[in-house]
């Protein structure tokens, strides 16, 4: 997959869309009552990055400010959802002991990566930092938890929803209709290019979550340290 081209292509979507007032903003997110939870192997981008990304978000503001802003904690990269988000669902539904050693024997098959994190792509209902795996080691992590969870009778959602290739961050979701839309599509025209760093990526978290990644739902589970 060519993840500049894919990341270029949403944006220029994204971008012609804001600019004519199509924002699909998220309903959820202020609704106490949101139990959607879900099992999620992730990788957090370094402090260094995350605090850059907060840079350009808070340069970002002034043009939109009722929007939702992923906070410093909560930034993080996808790197399987293993039980998507839903409704009704909790971790005791689950023996959590029996997905660790899974994820574990996939992990060891990979080498250590790099992930450049440069300029913006977007969604009609969120906005994203784009991320570049130097080599395969991601795809192939994917790749080899998809075969193996599809070999056991554990629970799993693993590409119901999507199959996942890409390596973004999500920066900001909306929360509502951009009313200055002309100037947010400037300001985000100027924004566009921001480099934010590249990791090594040592580590991967498989974590209990909510929709949102919020640290205050988020259990850790297991740290796997490639």
């Amino acid at each position: 997959m060519d993840l500049e081209a894919h990341y270029k292509k949403i944006w220029d979507s994204s971008i012609q869309k804001f600019g004519s007032g199509e924002f699909k903003p998220d309903q959820k997110i202020d609704v106490p009552s949101d139990d959607r939870y879900g099992l999620t192997l992730l990788i957090r981008p370094s402090l260094e990055v995350r605090l850059k990304i907060t840079e350009m978000l808070n340069d970002l503001k002034p043009y939109a400010p009722d929007q939702y802003y992923y906070p410093v904690s909560d930034m993080h990269i996808t790197a399987l959802s293993i039980i998507s988000c839903q409704s009704g669902f909790s971790l005791d539904q689950i023996d959590v002991d029996e997905y660790i050693p899974i994820i574990r024997s996939a992990i060891d098959l990979i080498t250590p990566f790099q992930i450049e994190f440069r300029s913006l792509t977007a969604s009609p209902s969120a906005l994203m930092i784009c991320g570049y795996p130097e080599n395969n080691s991601l795809a192939e992590l994917r790749n080899s938890l998809r075969t193996s969870f599809k070999q056991t009778s554990l629970y799993h959602t693993i590409d119901k929803r999507y199959i996942l290739k890409t390596a973004h961050v999500t920066a900001l979701r909306f929360r509502t209709k951009v009313s200055d839309q002309k100037n947010f599509v400037k300001k985000l025209r100027s924004l566009e290019d921001t480099l934010f760093g590249a990791d090594p990526i040592q580590e991967l978290e498989l974590v209990g979550n909510d929709w949102y990644q919020r640290r205050q739902r988020v259990t850790l589970i297991e740290k796997y340290i490639i």
